[in-house]
């Protein structure tokens, strides 16, 4: 795995407004930096998702590494690195980490005890290097509880912690994959291709803005959706498309959002409505039709007069004016979440 960015849907409206959903591939250690951009819609691997093995083997495999080491100086960027030999030792020492990481891992899981027997070290002192950990992995597989198993933790040496904090200790070595969409990058390209950023998130914000350069938007009618991973004829009906839309980026919390299965992507979307897990329903959405621009234009006509008779602000008039132009976080498109009643409250929709 690598950095990696590509368009899964790219759309246009009737009124310009393009809406585009990407596929991106980052180091994990910068995906809070990706959450601070509300104007996105998001759904990403999961460590909590993501089988350990599956985790375990690509932390041995391919883990990040990062491409430059900075030099510590004051403030948030590093403008010196290091080179030669003293880089190499970085990396060594940064394996080192993941491979202590990995080694933590297989304790929390088999017990202290059961790691040492199988991997043949002391684990109050010593941890197992990527190269035996690589070497044993089918035996450590084998050995790995599975979520479906019953374990009797009163008669095993196994503590078997589940996977949601077993696993956090192995997210700054990992790749991240999200799906993402939005109406508005500009902002998120000015911030994040930038000298002043982390180079691992300006790297992706360089690739993003590179692939939506490259790409024609297709132009999507009123009454017409936005859906990724839904090929154009894949469906004989917009709303089977839409439901498989929203269960393939659901499933990117397994990293599955590629693998295609009408009647399980069916079950699944009744299961997030119905579970209150909203946000893969965001990504689908069909553009504002020429009446709701008709209204919004009176909604500013109505906001400019209350500024000028002083009943609102200046200030609120025109966030008002700006608020009428979006459904969630998307301008001038309505996601298919907000035509699930009760959206926003998922105890209004448990009591349905």
């Amino acid at each position: 795995m690598a950095f990696l960015a590509q368009i899964k849907a790219d759309s246009i409206s009737p009124d310009g407004i393009r809406l585009t959903t990407f596929e991106a591939t980052y180091p994990r250690i910068v995906h809070s930096e990706m959450m601070t951009h509300r104007v996105f819609s998001r759904n990403s691997a999961s460590t909590r998702a993501i089988p350990i093995a599956t985790q375990l083997y690509n932390l041995l495999t391919n883990p990040f590494i990062p491409e430059k080491f900075g030099v510590n100086q004051p403030g948030m960027q590093a403008y010196n690195h290091l080179s030669g030999l003293k880089h190499d030792q970085a990396v060594k020492v940064w394996l080192r980490g993941r491979d202590r990481a990995v080694t933590t891992v297989l304790e929390l899981i088999l017990g202290p005890e059961r790691a040492e027997s199988v991997l043949e070290y002391e684990s109050s002192r010593e941890y197992v290097s990527g190269d035996i950990l690589l070497r044993d992995f089918n035996k450590i597989r084998s050995l790995l509880p599975k979520s479906t198993d019953t374990v009797d933790l009163a008669d095993t040496d196994l503590l078997n912690v589940h996977k949601q904090l077993a696993g956090r200790g192995l997210e700054a070595y990992m790749w991240h994959t999200i799906v993402l969409t939005g109406t508005e990058f500009d902002n998120f390209y000015a911030l994040r291709d930038h000298p002043e950023a982390q180079s691992e998130i300006a790297t992706i914000a360089r690739l993003l803005s590179q692939v939506h350069k490259d790409s024609a938007p297709k132009q999507v009618q009123y009454g017409e959706w936005h859906l990724p991973y839904v090929d154009t004829d894949e469906f004989n009906n917009v709303d089977d498309g839409i439901r498989s839309s929203s269960a393939r980026a659901a499933a990117a919390s397994y990293g599955r959002q590629n693998i295609k299965n009408p009647e399980k992507e069916f079950e699944r979307y009744d299961s997030l409505r119905s579970g209150g897990h909203m946000s893969p329903l965001e990504h689908q959405a069909t553009p504002f039709e020429r009446r709701e621009w008709d209204y919004i234009d009176m909604q500013r006509l109505f906001s400019l007069e209350q500024s000028k008779r002083g009943v609102i602000s200046k200030l609120v008039a025109r966030e008002k004016i700006a608020a009428s132009k979006y459904s969630g976080n998307f301008k001038g498109w309505r996601q298919h979440r907000k035509f699930v009643p009760s959206e926003h409250n998922f105890g209004k929709l448990r009591a349905v």
